[in-house]
């Protein structure tokens, strides 16, 4: 157990520990050999003890306390070291001035708080320094700014309070003045932090006292900004945890994606069998995916550092070397990535179609029967829209897409023909023209009906993107037709101008009728019968002006219902 010395320190009793008292002799000890063969070394050391005294009793809740090692240990981090104070033994005349020498450069005026000489946080009194202008004006353009901006400035003061470092040690405070750290300023800056009293003396005490009224507010206002600032880094951290583990997870995810893509199987297709598909093998797969993996993985980890760094908050960098790498690496896989992506674009810039047309007889004896199969599904995918899966046919593997598009029209003609669109893309109209050769599409003609396959499929290395068939069949004047549910859903009267519009009527029987499908069972819409049956007398609806047509049968439909296109799949 330390025992506890009484000492006097500028006038002033304070209880301390043996510990800190030594500290605190080795310190004074120190700063005095500094100046020890200076004019006005001893006015010197009395100011600096002053000042120690001062923040002793800052510290100190009451006289009882006893200034412990933690109390000197903060007081000499405020009052700088001792090399602060070193100054040249060469002394000139008595009257003339005195030569120091400094081991600091003259420094740039930087941005402190000023909580000496301040009432809240030293914002406005730290703000005077760095601008050149007395505090009190500094003041009055906060309130004036206040004002007028309806307290939109308030925000900006409580930032500034968080942000800006109290000038707290003499160094700092020369810095804010933009003087030098010397041992003249330093002894000018002990005499500026004691206000004189009323009747002109020096004694510490009384200037002391004469100094805790002012600091009461600095006090209660520092308390009050190091608690928010306190809530601000709570705040920071918790946003530094959550930036760190979300980056985190979702790198571990890219690498775990990365390596097991080509172990995962689905129905005996690895991802990157996928992958292959969307974009082919002459776009460099590996490279591209490698591309990708840098320029999203390297900001994930960059982003990973930024937010253990907010949660540690004395966490090494990794230095400038390190950063310009990743920098680097980072560019050159977004330029490599953009240049596969826009050679991957331009393979999908121009369209081409292959058209095939057979002509053959109906027999209108009975109603033509338009059919297509529905095949049945193993495991389907979806790009853009379509669906589509992998099989298998005569030991080759294919490629099956579910998005054949039908529509029926007329013709003026005495027998029946359908015409089938090949679609498909590339980078140029011949290499598109190729890829929709490979389009194969099952289909059977009679003159009784047309039955089809809901799908076309082509070989799996036939090139990736958008590939279409439509079919377009049209059917004499007088030709009766009659649709199947699947023919229906993939009907789109959008694919030829010549197509009938049809609405949602599907399940009932057509007729070819001067150009146009009638319709011969579809359900009269009674909408004027049931106004004219829920009229009164009193209303303004005339018995006359209502029409009720006759259904003789040969009611035609022109699809101008407001039934929308059907869009099954």
């Amino acid at each position: 157990m330390n025992k506890t010395i009484n000492i006097n320190l500028a006038g002033l009793f304070f209880h301390i520990d043996e510990d800190a008292y030594n500290r605190l002799q080795r310190y004074l000890a120190a700063v005095r050999n500094s100046f020890s063969e200076t004019t006005g070394a001893d006015e010197i050391m009395s100011d600096i003890e002053s000042r120690i005294a001062e923040l002793f009793l800052e510290k100190r809740a009451n006289e009882q306390q006893v200034i412990s090692i933690v109390h000197v240990e903060s007081v000499i981090d405020i009052m700088g070291q001792p090399e602060d104070y070193e100054v040249d033994e060469d002394i000139f005349t008595e009257a003339g001035p005195r030569t120091r020498r400094t081991n600091f450069a003259a420094k740039g005026k930087q941005l402190f708080r000023d909580t000496q000489n301040g009432y809240v946080g030293g914002v406005s009194a730290g703000l005077s320094y760095y601008l050149g202008m007395d505090t009190i004006w500094i003041r009055v353009l906060w309130i004036v700014a206040t004002f007028f901006s309806a307290g939109w400035l308030i925000p900006i003061y409580i930032l500034l309070w968080i942000f800006v470092p109290d000038a707290v040690t003499t160094n700092q405070r020369l810095t804010m003045m933009g003087k030098e750290v010397n041992i003249t300023n330093i002894e000018d800056n002990f005499k500026a932090g004691f206000e004189p009293v009323a009747d002109g003396q020096t004694d510490a005490g009384h200037r002391i006292v004469g100094q805790k009224g002012k600091r009461g507010t600095v006090r209660f206002f520092g308390f009050l900004g190091r608690f928010m600032a306190g809530i601000f880094k709570a705040i920071v951290k918790i946003f530094g945890l959550i930036l760190f583990l979300a980056t985190t997870i979702a790198i571990v995810a890219l690498i775990v994606s990365t390596i097991t893509a080509s172990a995962v199987d689905i129905d005996g297709y690895s991802l990157w069998t996928l992958f292959d598909w969307v974009v082919p093998a002459e776009y460099a797969s590996f490279w591209l995916v490698l591309a990708i993996i840098l320029a999203a993985g390297i900001p994930l980890f960059l982003l990973a550092v930024l937010g253990l760094k907010l949660l540690v908050s004395n966490l090494r960098t990794l230095g400038s070397k390190v950063y310009l790498a990743l920098a680097a690496i980072w560019i050159v896989a977004i330029i490599a990535l953009s240049i596969m992506i826009g050679k991957i674009a331009a393979s999908q810039a121009v369209d081409a179609s292959v058209q095939k047309t057979e002509k053959f007889a109906i027999n209108s004896s009975q109603p033509f029967s338009l059919n297509l199969d529905r095949a049945e599904r193993a495991r389907t995918f979806n790009r853009n829209g379509n669906n589509f899966e992998f099989a298998e046919m005569d030991g080759q593997e294919i490629v099956k897409y579910y998005d054949v598009k039908v529509a029926t029209g007329s013709t003026t003609d005495s027998v029946a023909r359908v015409e089938l669109f090949f679609k498909s893309k590339g980078a140029s109209f011949e290499e598109a023209k190729e890829r929709a050769k490979l389009i194969q599409f099952d289909y059977k003609l009679t003159d009784s009906s047309f039955v089809a396959a809901d799908y076309f499929y082509m070989p799996k290395n036939g090139g990736f993107g958008d590939h279409d068939v439509e079919i377009m069949i049209y059917l004499p004047e007088g030709t009766t037709a009659k649709f199947n549910e699947r023919f229906g859903e993939r009907y789109r009267s959008y694919i030829n101008r010549d197509a009938f519009s049809l609405g949602n009527n599907i399940e009932y029987t057509y007729q070819i009728k001067d150009g146009k499908a009638v319709c011969l069972d579809c359900p009269i819409i009674e909408e004027k019968m049931e106004a004219l049956d829920n009229s009164t007398e009193t209303d303004s609806i005339s018995n006359d002006s209502i029409v009720i047509p006759e259904n003789d049968g040969n009611w035609q439909y022109d699809g101008n219902d407001g039934v929308e296109q059907n869009n099954l799949p």
